[in-house]
């Protein structure tokens, strides 16, 4: 009987149904305008500081519209705990106000519209795509990691009804192809980021902007609406889209040596690629973007490296690194390598064309000439030949 019972409960199992929790996918909204606020990596309404040594503003601009401390002048207070890297300190000015006038109209924007769905207070664990997510009032907001998936274009906005709490050691990681600057974080008072929090996009605080502990790292752009920012060894990287960053290179060879960099000999690196010698002219371009052009010693097989402004990764452009290792500043790039034809050097064709005029026109003129001469007169060939022939040759070989 308990053998029969157990092979009938076994057959029941094949029938009994279990759902599985399927992620929801909802229509990619549109992107948040930024306008004007899009410049900077830091706007705060009232001060900013930083404590502790060690903050540095990547990419764009700190504003603010009351007082600043621990950054460089024209802060209020001058100081070198922070510092500002490709980009300009707004310190109280009418660009810091229209600024702040944007990112109101960013709240406003994000403010009027639909929730696709609310989360759990706790982001943590989850993995979400595209969509407008409310999320509501909790201790802490993100513990461990939030993964966010799609692609360049996947939007993502999240509008938290009270706080923006981050426990140290947590992340927002994005999947393949997704962009620091499609995420968007309305917060209704202030956001904390504790410790060594590593997080993700444009986030417009009501209030204020704090970090706690320090050693957080924000890429995107962090906005204090009516309140303070405070960092503590923070790192913001402002972050634009690729799409923003797209720029119409020439081509080489151009007409002109290099403003940047002009080397008609030597070794140099080209990025992907191993130490060559040739010529190498580096020019500058609109909006921070470079032009290299590379010539080998021996051949004409050209490399133009196209060196694009980029926060991010941009398709076509297979290396992204660092500009302070190649002499460009401390910002990012996205890279590509050309092939060109370099012109090729006119050296050896002048060469050959002096050697035969000198060899060929000066001595058949000269031996016609002494020909003529000894026909008529050896006494005259001998001295007046011998005397023109030398100054002759002399003369007009060595112009």
């Amino acid at each position: 009987m308990k053998k029969f019972i157990a092979l009938l409960l076994l057959v029941l199992m094949q029938f009994i149904f279990i759902p599985v929790p399927k992620a929801h996918a909802y229509s990619n909204p549109a992107t948040v305008p930024l306008l004007t606020a899009t410049n900077f990596a830091a706007l705060a309404a009232t001060a900013v500081s930083s404590p502790l040594l060690g903050t540095v503003l990547n990419n764009g601009d700190l504003g603010i519209n009351a007082g600043c401390t621990d950054f460089p002048a024209p802060c209020t207070t001058p100081g070198t705990k922070g510092t500002v890297i490709g980009g300009v300190i707004h310190n109280e000015d009418g660009v810091a106000t229209t600024g702040q006038t944007d990112a109101s109209a960013a709240v406003t924007n994000i403010g009027g519209r639909t929730a696709d769905t609310t989360l759990l207070a706790q982001l943590g664990g989850q993995s979400l795509t595209q969509g407008v997510y409310e999320v509501p009032a909790a201790a802490t907001n993100l513990t461990g990691d939030l993964t966010l998936n799609g692609d360049a274009n996947s939007v993502f906005i999240f509008h938290l009804t009270s706080t923006l709490i981050t426990d140290s050691g947590s992340r927002v990681v994005l999947g393949a192809g997704v962009q620091p600057c499609n995420v968007f974080w309305k917060v209704d008072s202030s956001a904390t980021f504790n410790g060594t929090t590593k997080f993700v996009g444009t986030v417009l605080a009501h209030t204020s902007v704090t970090f706690p502990g320090g050693g957080a790292t924000l890429n995107g752009r962090v906005i204090a609406q009516t309140g303070a920012i405070t960092f503590n060894n923070t790192t913001i990287n402002k972050s634009s889209c690729s799409a923003d960053n797209t720029f119409n290179f020439p081509s080489c060879p151009l007409s002109t040596p290099g403003d940047k960099a002009h080397y008609t000999t030597g070794n140099h690196q080209v990025i992907g690629g191993s130490v060559l010698s040739g010529s190498d002219d580096v020019y500058s371009l609109e909006n921070n973007n470079f032009l290299q052009c590379f010539c080998p010693a021996v051949g004409t097989g050209g490399i133009q490296t196209n060196w694009l402004r980029s926060d991010n990764p941009v398709a076509g452009f297979p290396f992204f690194v660092n500009g302070t290792q190649w002499n460009l500043g401390n910002v990012t790039y996205a890279a590509q390598n050309i092939n060109f034809t370099c012109q090729s050097t006119p050296t050896s064709s002048n060469n050959g064309y002096n050697n035969n005029f000198n060899n060929g026109y000066n001595n058949g003129y000269n031996n016609n000439f002494n020909g003529y001469n000894n026909n008529y007169n050896n006494n005259y060939n001998n001295g007046y030949n011998n005397n023109y022939n030398n100054n002759f040759n002399n003369g007009f070989s060595s112009w």
